[in-house]
């Protein structure tokens, strides 16, 4: 059960990538039932909302979150995952950043599989334009906080951020 949990896990339960990576026939060799996966999505995402990983720890996380979130069905654990790089206090700016593109990917899959409205967007973006008006100050002021391991030259340059942030805000409004 270890290596099965281990397996569904490092490929957030995505039988394609197993297959892709030649342990998918492994894994269906264990005959996993899907409450069982379920019970270690919301493990994972519990363990996840409840720690404060920083940097790398934390985009390797949040990729497998926001895949697992699809599979969780208890009440308000997707939204809580949605909003976490808006949200969490702990994280540098850097590593919010490249969190975003994976939240909205998110928010995507919602607006097909959960009915995520166009108000839920409307409220998304809300907080997201909030988010990018504190980014640009911070970089107009050249006091935006990074990780250590993320010292990257593109993050220095207020243009940069604001055209990054730009960019993934009018993709957002597109698929809305």
């Amino acid at each position: 059960m270890e290596r099965a949990k281990e397996l569904f896990l490092n490929y957030s339960g995505n039988q394609y990538y197993m297959d892709l990576d030649g342990v998918g026939h492994e894994y269906a060799a264990y005959h996993i039932p899907r409450e069982t996966e379920e019970l270690w999505a919301q493990e994972y995402i519990s363990g996840f909302l409840a720690s404060e990983p920083q940097g790398k720890e934390a985009l390797r996380a949040y990729s497998v979150v926001t895949e697992l979130a699809g599979k969780d069905k208890r009440d308000g654990v997707w939204e809580k995952c949605l909003y976490y790089p808006l949200r969490s206090g702990h994280l540098d700016d850097v590593t919010i950043l490249f969190m975003l593109p994976g939240s909205f990917r998110m928010a995507e899959r919602a607006a097909r599989k959960r009915g995520f409205s166009r108000e839920d967007a409307g409220a998304y973006l809300r907080e997201l334009d909030g988010y990018i008006r504190q980014v640009r100050e911070r970089a107009e002021a050249g006091t935006l906080t990074r990780a250590a391991d993320y010292v990257m030259q593109e993050f220095s340059d207020p243009v940069y951020v604001e055209g990054y942030l730009n960019g993934l805000r009018k993709k957002w409004v597109s698929e809305f």
